[in-house]
């Protein structure tokens, strides 16, 4: 479906921004298996929202030169309503080794996430997205939410399109880690999967009962 021409878009940089994003974000995936394992039952407290406004608001204070910047925040807004929005980095060796000794952003997964389960995903991912992109700096899409009340309305293919073109300008390959639910989505734009894997959900703490999923 084209994008609703009632839908704009714009960099997140209000003040209040963080904390919308957070909400958003919590309120899309409150009922989705893979966030709930990895994240935990406080994923959708106050402390842990509050928390990811702040990792998100870090985010916003960057640089200002956009090609020296790690991070973009671009938000779709209806009628004065943040409808979506997708958060993009700047990934690459140095970038990586940067992170990996940080120690604030080890617990960026939030209060009560499951550690194993993430390390072995996202950690995972990280490490299949820059083997594939040989060593060079890359874009990584790390978001892209967009509110179930306005689905269907194409809000996803013009954030993604926004962001390509910013991608293209910096001369970057772009990343992402999909779901299942957005690889149609991703594959219409272009992208080809590099790595999946089954995991035995039912191995890790809080996944009794579950079957294997790939991701």
């Amino acid at each position: 479906m084209p994008p609703s021409s009632s839908i704009s878009l714009h960099l997140a940089t209000q003040p209040h921004d963080p904390l919308i994003l957070s909400r958003l974000e919590n309120h899309v995936f409150q009922d989705d298996a893979f966030s709930a394992l990895a994240y935990g039952p406080r994923r959708g407290s106050e402390e842990s929202i509050l928390a990811r406004a702040r990792g998100f608001e870090k985010g916003m204070d960057g640089e200002e030169d956009v090609g020296k910047r790690r991070w973009r925040y671009v938000k779709a807004v209806s009628k004065e309503e943040v409808v979506g929005f997708a958060a993009w980095g700047k990934g690459g060796e140095d970038v990586d080794v940067e992170v990996e000794g940080n120690a604030e952003e080890k617990n960026s997964w939030g209060i009560g996430a499951n550690v194993r389960f993430c390390e072995d995903t996202l950690v995972w991912a990280d490490e299949e997205m820059l083997k594939s992109c040989a060593g060079r700096d890359y874009a990584k899409l790390y978001v892209l939410v967009i509110s179930p009340a306005h689905q269907r309305r194409g809000i996803g293919s013009l954030l993604l399109t926004e962001g390509l073109k910013e991608v293209d300008a910096l001369g970057l390959q772009c990343v992402l880690g999909a779901s299942p639910e957005g690889e149609e989505l991703y594959k219409r734009f272009g992208f080809e999967e590099v790595a999946a894997k089954d995991l035995k959900l039912e191995e890790y703490e809080g996944g009794e009962g579950m079957s294997v999923a790939r991701h």
